[in-house]
């Protein structure tokens, strides 16, 4: 892969890879990992469902029992890691999150997922609750369909959350074999402003 030379077109290449990811399932950022904070640091692997260069957004899906909406609620802010290992290239974007549960925006996101997507919301118990044996948690229905309906996945609603983020900070590493280098962009004053960092 060649070098970046100018951050506007790093900048450029940077949300292009983002907006991708999240519509492309075989892309390498459709599944970042999201870093929340609380009492403790806690990682966990999204799928990334919306992302909006134009609003500096991204977004996903969540039970809204979980312990990662719990955590947003306590700390909004929270932090998102991309990794390309065919370009060797880290992505890191900070920002605040808002947890979305029955407005506009869940509204959109469950409308945009399909049945097969919607059917992990239809959990009768919370998830992390111990139990005995592996489970699912999925109402038997669901478990049982090979292809969900829009019936079976009805109830699943009440439990769904959408969870948005608006990015301040961007910084991104690429592991280069002439050199490696790093770029940072911050929003201030209505803009982003872009620096080349020692990595």
């Amino acid at each position: 892969m060649d070098r970046f030379a100018d951050l506007e077109s790093l900048f450029d290449h940077i949300w292009t890879y983002v907006e991708t990811g999240a519509r492309d399932r075989s892309h390498p950022f459709y599944t970042p990992t999201l870093a929340t904070a609380l009492e403790a640091p806690n990682l966990r692997t999204v799928v990334l469902r919306t992302a909006s260069r134009a609003d500096r957004m991204l977004a996903f899906h969540s039970d809204r029992r979980a312990q990662k909406v719990g955590e947003i609620r306590g700390n909004e802010r929270i932090a998102w890691h991309h990794w390309n290992a065919d370009t060797s290239e880290q992505l890191r974007l900070k920002g605040t999150a808002t947890v979305h549960t029955d407005d506009g925006v869940a509204d959109a996101l469950w409308a945009d997922a399909t049945p097969r997507q919607r059917a992990i919301y239809v959990k009768p118990t919370a998830p992390n609750t111990p139990v005995d044996d592996p489970a699912s948690g999925l109402a038997p229905n669901v478990q049982a369909a090979d292809a969900p309906s829009e019936d079976d996945v009805r109830d699943g609603r009440r439990y769904f959350a959408a969870v948005r983020t608006v990015i301040e900070e961007i910084t991104w590493l690429h592991l280069h074999p002439e050199g490696h280098y790093r770029a940072r962009f911050r929003w201030n004053d209505g803009a982003w402003q872009g620096s080349w960092v020692i990595p």
